[in-house]
């Protein structure tokens, strides 16, 4: 059987060939997700690559791509600009459909929305994944809006969303996002383990704290940098390493500054899986304060790597973390709260070997091998084998 793919994700293709995205997990996703078909199309837009793009390469032999133009944006007028490439767009969604006897659509985005429709027209055999925040909030594009609807009332597949409220066996269906295979969790045993032993014979003298993301507004940074210097103020050692790149990188650097903490905050921009795997085994505690999230893919990786996620209290956040078993919650429009969140930790660090090892389990249940198997067997299941 051979599955196409639609997705907005940016490509690259390197001198020598090869392609890949800076978005190294969808890659690791859908290179684990291909290996349940003979051959996998891929349609996603391509732009030109250069030495400063921090990407992973795709090794599978079975995956060949359709370049299409990107057309980001969700205001009206970035919805106008549509109209210069949809043609560019049908066609390729003409090559995945001749090609393909299954389509998967990754939504929110542009790309997908005349795919929606194009694909059921056709009546093509179709599964998706919506990877923003399924529960409606304030500040939600139109766009994603409509795009929930879409998927709601009148998509013809099995559709996987990030929600706590979504009953298992129905169409729309709790999904989950993994990082990591079986075997790198095995990997991370003895790491842990001695992660463990470190805490159960030192405690933490120094909280290292690590949060990871593109470095803009929602993401809040700014407000995890503001709390660090209450944190500062009621005299627990620290460390912050932010990891990711944006626009708002010169505001936190010059926000880091003003608030006196160069000493305690660092800021080492994008980093490869491998470079950032190294940065968790490091770290204690992963801080992740967005306004708006689907599913925090960093606290399930802080998870793998016996860092205990301390999370801003939205969405998933209180099923990720077993209601505060394998990690701790926090209100992030009160900056106060996560400064007083790290000091209650502070006094209970007895607890985290437990909190740790509960972490550590939950996260053997959410690798890329079951991820791809659920997928696979439930459209399988649904529409039938080709």
């Amino acid at each position: 059987m051979k599955l196409g793919i639609i997705s907005d994700c940016i490509h690259y293709k390197t001198p020598d060939g090869r392609i890949g995205t800076e978005n190294h997990i969808l890659l690791r996703q859908l290179q684990a997700l291909s290996l349940f078909y003979s051959n996998t199309m891929i349609c996603c837009p391509f732009e030109t690559y250069n030495t400063s793009k921090v990407i992973s390469t795709y090794s599978s032999q079975n995956i060949q791509f359709i370049s299409v133009p990107a057309v980001g944006g969700n205001t009206i007028k970035a919805k106008l600009r549509l109209a210069a490439t949809i043609r560019k767009w049908w066609q390729a969604y003409k090559k995945i459909d001749k090609f393909s006897d299954v389509v998967y659509q990754r939504f929110p985005n542009n790309l997908n929305i005349p795919a929606f429709f194009y694909f059921n027209l056709k009546r093509k055999n179709l599964f998706a994944t919506y990877t923003g925040t399924w529960n409606a909030y304030p500040s939600e594009p139109s766009t994603y809006r409509f795009q929930r609807w879409l998927l709601n009332k009148y998509f013809k597949g099995p559709v996987w969303v990030y929600s706590n409220q979504i009953k298992s066996g129905d169409r729309i269906r709790a999904g989950f996002s993994p990082s990591y295979s079986a075997a790198e969790w095995e990997e991370e045993t003895l790491q842990v383990e001695k992660r463990i032993a470190r805490i159960e014979k030192e405690g933490l003298k120094v909280f290292k704290l690590i949060t990871v993301g593109t470095l803009i507004s929602y993401k809040n940074q700014a407000g995890i940098i503001r709390s660090c210097a209450l944190l500062k103020i009621k005299g627990v050692l620290f460390s912050l390493t932010i990891v990711g790149d944006g626009p708002m990188r010169l505001e936190l650097e010059s926000l880091v500054k003003e608030l006196g903490l160069q000493q305690e905050v660092s800021l080492v921009g994008k980093q490869n899986s491998l470079a950032l795997r190294e940065l968790y085994r490091q770290h204690d505690f992963v801080v992740q304060a967005p306004f708006s999230e689907g599913f925090g893919k960093v606290p399930m990786e802080g998870f793998f790597h016996g860092a205990i996620p301390v999370i801003n209290n939205i969405s998933m956040a209180s099923f990720m973390t077993g209601n505060e078993e394998r990690g701790f919650l926090f209100d992030a429009s009160d900056e106060k709260n996560l400064a007083d969140t790290l000091v209650k930790i502070k006094s209970r660090i007895e607890q985290l070997p437990q909190t740790i090892r509960k972490g550590r389990a939950f996260a053997k249940e959410q690798t890329l091998e079951q991820w791809a198997k659920e997928y696979y067997e439930t459209v399988t299941d649904y529409f039938g084998k080709s």
